[in-house]
């Protein structure tokens, strides 16, 4: 499910690790081993669950733990109920161009999600953890998206303006916690394109990891119609926040 924000979101991590039944870490462990032979590129890195999610009368506030992809991966391929599910935080940015396209990416097929669809984004990392505990959701986007499409969010001559909108919470199996930002670019689809293509380029020539095989431009008036047209998988809050964002824009 996913929500339009209206107030300030606060996330803090707890220091203390969540720990996991023997029985349960041993069919993580055993999962795990599968997922490496038939994807060795996956990586076993940090990953911050969410234990506590309070909605105040001014703001939202959520505590974290850290645990691992392994678990994460689990729990979306195979599913866990109950207290040790992993309600993955993570963060996004829906950009849209200077002409009215929204950009989706198309994640490459040495990710754990080959083909899939989604914005630009990812898990948070101990340096978006400042020395007091709270998270910087502005630092994870802004590095994501530069990482992923080089684009620099802080600059002014690309990036018009960015804002924390969105928030997805956890519905049915899904076990997911996304704040999610709006950013408008001042520069059109081509333009992006032609950039992405050349930074992609780089990241081969250098032998780096590339997250996106390729990008989509969805025209915001049509958005809706074009993604379901496309037959790749999806994030399950990709439908709804370009539906939600199209309401909004409507209003």
């Amino acid at each position: 499910m996913v929500m339009e924000l209206s107030k300030k979101i606060e996330v803090k991590k707890d220091n203390q690790k969540l720990e996991l039944p023997q029985k349960l870490q041993m069919k993580i462990e055993n999962f795990w081993k599968e997922q490496i032979k038939e994807n060795p590129h996956l990586f076993n890195g940090e990953v911050y669950s969410v234990t506590k999610f309070e909605e105040l009368s001014e703001k939202i506030k959520i505590t974290i733990q850290k645990t691992n992809y392994s678990h994460y991966l689990y729990d979306e391929r195979v599913g866990i109920e109950g207290e040790y599910a992993c309600y993955n935080l993570n963060c996004g940015i829906l950009l849209e161009t200077k002409d009215g396209y929204y950009v989706i990416g198309e994640m490459n097929k040495t990710t754990s999600y080959p083909k899939g669809l989604q914005i630009s984004g990812g898990n948070l990392d101990q340096n978006d953890i400042k020395q007091d505990g709270k998270v910087d959701i502005i630092n994870n986007i802004a590095r994501e998206l530069k990482e992923e499409l080089n684009i620099n969010l802080f600059d002014e001559s690309i990036v018009r303006e960015y804002k924390i909108k969105y928030l997805e919470i956890p519905e049915g199996r899904r076990h997911s916690y996304a704040p999610m930002m709006k950013g408008i670019l001042l520069i059109t689809a081509e333009q992006l394109e032609k950039r992405y293509n050349k930074y992609k380029n780089k990241l081969k020539q250098n032998g780096e990891d590339i997250e996106f095989e390729k990008l989509h431009f969805l025209k915001k008036d049509n958005a809706v119609e074009e993604l379901e047209n496309l037959n790749n998988p999806r994030r399950p809050y990709l439908l709804p926040l370009l539906q939600l964002d199209i309401k909004g824009v409507k209003k």
